[in-house]
């Protein structure tokens, strides 16, 4: 059986990776001030599950919704999703990554991977929930990301319970 990379990243890098990646930007429209990754273009040469045509994706990052982030197809006019770091509402997360993935993404170490899941906003914010079973991965060294399929996770968990739990466990 191979052997696979646990990436689970220590506390304070969880909330370094991404403010390393972005700059501020105002956005013209709205006159809002949204975080974005300028000039930075994610490249999933599969697609997404069932969006395989879109392969070029972009990060926006808004203090009105933060942790949330709304992760913009580049390909797909209209297409994005809202996504989180599954390991701010899930007490034991555990993304194991294969072999077959880290040389896909040419992930040296697990330190230089960026995990996100993927968030069905419900009309009612207590049954928001996230997709734990398909995460994305992305090499923040080179940029490439995959959608990967674990095990033993559920595709819809209960963010607010998930909270919840963080909460009694700290």
């Amino acid at each position: 059986m191979p052997v696979e990379a646990p990436i689970r990243p220590p506390q304070e890098q969880q909330t370094q990776i991404l403010p390393k990646l972005n700059t501020i930007t105002k956005s013209e429209d709205t006159g809002s001030v949204a975080e974005q990754v300028q000039d930075t273009v994610f490249e999933f040469p599969e697609g997404i599950s069932a969006f395989e045509e879109a392969k070029r994706f972009e990060l926006l990052i808004s203090e009105e919704i933060k942790p949330f982030a709304y992760f913009q197809s580049l390909d797909v006019e209209g297409l994005g999703f809202v996504c989180i770091d599954p390991f701010l509402v899930h007490p034991s997360y555990l993304v194991e990554i294969s072999p077959q993935n880290m040389e896909f993404l040419d992930l040296a170490k697990p330190e230089d991977a960026m995990t996100l899941s993927f968030v069905t906003v419900a009309g009612d914010p207590v049954d928001t929930t996230v997709d734990l079973l398909a995460p994305i991965v992305i090499n923040v060294k080179n940029l490439r990301g995959r959608q990967i399929i674990l095990e033993d996770y559920p595709v819809r968990y209960n963010i607010w319970q998930g909270v919840q739990a963080l909460k009694k466990t700290a």
